[in-house]
Formats: C-alpha cells, structure tokens, sequence
C-alpha cells in the first residue's frame, strides 16, 4: 500500500517535471529535460516502485509517445522550436511522457480498477494540459477545435490502456511473488 506522503510527493513531482519539460522545449533544452527525468526515474524506481516495473513504465511511457507521434505526423500538434525535418516527437514530450508514466502506479494508482473513469478524465485533462503548453508557446494546435477534440480521445485512450498495462504488471507480479 503507496502511503498518502507519498502519493502527495509523486503528485508534487510530477508537478514540477511538466513544468520543466515544457520549459524547457526551447532549442537545446529538451535533451537536459529528458535526462533529468531519466535520472528522475531511477531515483523514482529505485525508491518508490523498484526495479522490476521498468519495463511496464517504459511500456506505458512508449505507448503514450506512440499516439503524440500520430498527432505530431499528422499535423494536429506541432512543436514550436522542433525542426519540421525531424520525423519524431521532441525529447522534452518524450521525457514528460516518461515522467508521467511514474504515477500510474503511485498517485494515479485508484484510476487502475476504473477504466471508463479513466478515460473520461483523459479527455478532460489531457486537452487541458496541451492547452496550457499552447498558452507557454511550446505548442500549437494548427485547428484548435480538431486538435483538441485529437487529443482528447488520444487521452481518453491513453489513460485507461496506459493504467491497463501498469494493473496487469503488478498482477503478474503479484502471482510470481505468491
């Protein structure tokens, strides 16, 4: 059981690691974002979860960058400050991704067992989040009403398959550790 501390601490960090990644999306700064939450993440697996959930951390990390790209190939989120000759999300999105798989076992570990709820959160907060990255000029959503209806049913898709993957990890776990 995750105690109320540290469900408050993840919840704090996870705070202060989208406010860095999205920050820091000016030229040069992403890679220095994406290796801080890497360490971030060690330190997070290290400590709080343990090291046999890097693989579905890196699984729910993988899968959420999956669905950015699409938005991002397909025009409906561009990156300010990423050269349109790069094929691939930026490192700054890649490493906020990271960070945000970390709570899906801490503070958002509830969610797991409610999957409409889920989803339904997703579609709310996401577009939300993307949002408030357009308000700081790191984002832009070329037909803002198509991008966040976009990224609303990305979130919405994402939060239940992403909290899916970390729940059936911690069942097998579970099962090998009985």
């Amino acid at each position: 059981m995750v105690s109320n501390k540290l469900i408050i601490l993840n919840l704090i960090s996870f705070q202060l690691l989208w406010w860095t990644c999205v920050l820091s999306a000016k030229p040069g700064l992403g890679l220095t974002a994406f290796l801080l939450v890497l360490l971030f993440t060690a330190v997070h697996l290290q400590w709080v979860e343990s090291w046999q959930q890097a693989l579905p951390l890196l699984i729910a990390a993988t899968l959420g960058c999956i669905l950015d790209q699409i938005g991002y190939l397909n025009g409906w989120v561009i990156f300010e400050y990423h050269s349109v000759s790069v094929n691939y999300i930026p490192f700054w999105m890649i490493a906020l991704w990271l960070a945000f798989a970390s709570t899906l076992n801490v503070s958002m570990r509830w969610l797991q067992s409610k999957p409409v709820l889920a989803a339904v959160l997703g579609g709310i907060f996401g577009p939300l989040a993307y949002l408030g990255a357009a308000q700081l000029g790191v984002i832009h959503l070329p037909s803002p009403t198509f991008s966040l209806v976009w990224v609303a049913l990305e979130w919405a898709i994402a939060m239940p398959l992403l909290l899916w993957v970390r729940d059936t990890f911690n069942k097998t776990a579970d099962i090998r550790q009985t």
